[in-house]
């Protein structure tokens, strides 16, 4: 299986929401593990015209992923793919792993006294489809891709890479505090 990149183009984001509520209903999900952040306003250009921005946030798939040290049950895995999970099995609803991740992307859901977070949609990923997100998404702003695709949409742009997503914008220089 070839290595790929989840891409947030924030110029393209138009806030619909979509990736919300794709992911909530593929998912089954009482949290939302993908949720889009409302920037602004703040104004842009000469004229000086307001402008919103939208950035959609998610569980990052972590290299080293921090949340996994937290947890006294060994129930955050990750694939060898590089795909974070949470093996529900193993997960008694601690919660010590939503403490430990350090951008707040893993969520405690009390029906189910166990915690949840963005999977990328590993059942769809492994039938060679995409997440539901990126399926979904209107204005193209998410979109799942090789190394080789995201080296050439990229190409002069701003870009902050963590884990397995990345973050674009031909506007914004893009900064995200890493752990």
């Amino acid at each position: 299986m070839t290595e790929k990149t989840f891409l947030i183009d924030v110029d393209k984001c138009v806030g619909c929401y979509a990736c919300e509520i794709a992911c909530k209903q593929e998912n089954s999900l009482a949290s939302r593990p993908i949720r889009v952040v409302t920037l602004g306003p703040r104004k842009v250009g000469r004229k000086k015209e307001l402008h919103m921005d939208f950035v959609p946030i998610m569980c990052f798939q972590c290299d080293d992923f921090i949340c996994s040290h937290f947890c006294p049950f060994n129930a955050i895995i990750k694939r060898s793919d590089g795909i974070v999970q949470i093996n529900n099995d193993k997960c008694n609803g601690c919660k010590m792993c939503t403490y430990g991740c350090p951008y707040g992307v893993i969520y405690y859901n009390q029906d189910k006294n166990m915690v949840e977070k963005c999977t990328l949609c590993v059942s769809r990923i492994d039938l060679g489809l995409e997440p539901s997100c990126v399926q979904h998404c209107i204005g193209g702003a998410l979109q799942f891709v090789t190394n080789k695709e995201l080296d050439e949409i990229s190409r002069d742009k701003h870009k902050v890479k963590i884990g397995k997503v990345c973050y674009l914008s031909s506007k914004w220089k893009l900064s995200i505090p890493c752990p």
